[in-house]
């Protein structure tokens, strides 16, 4: 099978015009804007640290997680989000770890990048 070969810039601006052309008559959908990663994130965090008190969180935070991990691309190809959310569940145990292995030793008191270090490889993957 022959290799496929690259547009050239003038197949690309007639590719750009026939697509602003077919999202102008409606046939398909505009262009989704970019997520501003930053300000997300922060409304996120604020939005998370407002919320009223309740022990039921942990329930939604479940269910939030459950989501995520199916969470496919168009290819069906599990998500860099679907990721992100796994690493928090890892991440989570880790931590736990990390704690018992302190009670186990008998120490109440640990630097954080002594728990950054124990970490360190799940966020990294």
């Amino acid at each position: 099978m022959a290799k496929k070969k690259r547009l050239t810039n003038r197949e690309k601006k007639l590719h750009a015009e026939a697509k602003k052309e077919l999202q102008a008559k409606g046939v398909i959908p505009p262009d989704k804007p970019k997520l501003n990663r930053k300000k997300f994130i922060d409304e996120a965090k604020a939005e998370w640290n407002s919320r009223e008190e309740c022990y039921v969180w942990d329930a939604y935070m479940m269910q939030a997680m459950s989501y995520m991990l199916g969470h496919m691309e168009k290819g069906m190809r599990l998500s860099r989000e679907a990721v992100g959310a796994a690493k928090v569940l890892k991440i989570a145990m880790r931590l736990r770890e990390f704690s018992e292995e302190l009670k186990a030793k008998g120490e109440h008191e640990y630097k954080v990048v002594d728990q950054y270090n124990y970490i360190k490889d799940i966020l990294d993957a």
